[in-house]
């Protein structure tokens, strides 16, 4: 009965709560989507991972953070559900782009596990840019008790196939397959606010909310071997409208690479305390301090 229930609340969180809505007027479809985060149930583990952010940073209103958390976390699986039914080139009218991508060349997309980044990959093949997407693997054993969710992964990665043009490359071991990738003038995506439980390898401290923390040097490294540079970049979202915004970060060498985290964390740092309910990694959060504090130890 468990496992029946548990079926249930993912069919409802991963496909009808997301799904309908998105074929309305966006803001019709957004008034909906901030309807149904009323449900406390709705992506109760990732609502429940946050409520340690008080703790990190000022939340007045505990309840409306909460809200705002299931709300980014209802988007972030609707525009899986829109994407899928347009055309790779599309662009809607209720996201916004501040910036722009380099005009020629290569470059390692740098960004966070924060906002709603399909659009991310959508900006890219927007302005003509070729891409691929740097991820962890996604086994399916990992999901034996939520198949449902591991079917939305997999959907998840294969729109973003569809989007940039070019397959997954799946660490460990896509150093070599990113650098063809680089060479041939496409552009890599990668997500680098990755804990040490996550990417063990290559860390360094930072500072972040206050606190010691870390990130890995990978992509840094990846720009540097390949001579291209690195574009850091996000997706704002206004919770009270809806909009969206695509940012385009400066594009800039990825050396010296302390120089560069530390800038690189000084602004996720900034995005976390504007708006914390879109970080989506709040339960790593904790442990991450711990596994740094490790590593500062040891450095």
């Amino acid at each position: 009965m468990s496992d029946l229930r548990g079926r249930l609340a993912d069919t409802w969180m991963l496909s009808i709560a997301p799904g309908w809505p998105s074929h309305l007027p966006w803001p019709l479809a957004y008034a909906c989507y901030r309807a149904l985060a009323r449900q406390r149930s709705l992506y109760a583990d990732f609502a429940s991972g946050a409520t340690c952010a008080p703790d990190y940073v000022p939340i007045g209103d505990v309840d409306a953070f909460l809200h705002d958390v299931r709300t980014m976390h209802l988007l972030d699986v609707a525009d899986l559900a829109l994407s899928r039914r347009k055309p790779v080139e599309w662009w809607p009218g209720h996201i916004d782009i501040s910036g722009a991508w380099p005009k020629s060349g290569a470059f390692v997309a740098v960004t966070f596990h924060y906002g709603t980044g399909l659009w991310i990959c959508r900006a890219l093949r927007h302005a003509g840019h070729r891409s691929t997407f740097l991820s962890g693997r996604f086994e399916r054993d990992a999901f034996e008790a939520r198949p449902l969710l591991h079917r939305y992964g997999a959907e998840r990665l294969g729109e973003v196939e569809r989007i940039t043009g070019s397959p997954i490359a799946y660490r460990p071991g896509a150093r070599e397959t990113l650098l063809d990738a680089l060479a041939q003038g496409t552009s890599v995506i990668g997500l680098i606010d990755v804990p040490p439980r996550l990417a063990p390898r290559g860390q360094r401290p930072v500072e972040l909310l206050g606190h010691r923390a870390s990130l890995p040097e990978g992509l840094l490294q990846l720009a540097v071997d390949a001579n291209v540079p690195i574009v850091p970049c996000w997706v704002e979202l206004d919770f009270s409208s809806g909009r969206r915004r695509v940012v385009i970060g400066e594009a800039r060498v990825a050396a010296p690479f302390d120089a560069t985290l530390g800038g690189i964390a000084a602004t996720l740092d900034r995005l976390i305390r504007e708006a914390p309910a879109a970080w989506m990694f709040w339960r790593e959060w904790n442990g991450w301090l711990r596994d740094a504090a490790a590593l500062c130890a040891d450095q």
